[in-house]
């Protein structure tokens, strides 16, 4: 009669770590699914609407002149 009791109450416990830890693998592969379908030119013009200068060469070919 107590073995019962122990194995219900073991079997009604809630499983925190393993909804912590899938919950981490979902939240992980979302931002990298993003991360690879969006290109961060993008998104920072989108915010900023304005161009954004990625690679600025001009210093470099006046310094070789």
């Amino acid at each position: 009669m107590t073995d019962n009791k122990s194995t219900e109450k073991k079997t009604a416990k809630f499983r925190l770590d393993i909804v912590l830890i899938v919950s981490f693998f979902v939240l992980l592969i979302s931002f990298c699914a993003y991360m690879i379908n969006t290109s961060l030119e993008e998104v920072l013009n989108n915010e900023y609407d304005s161009s954004i200068v990625t690679h600025d060469y001009t210093y470099e070919s006046t310094a070789s002149e």
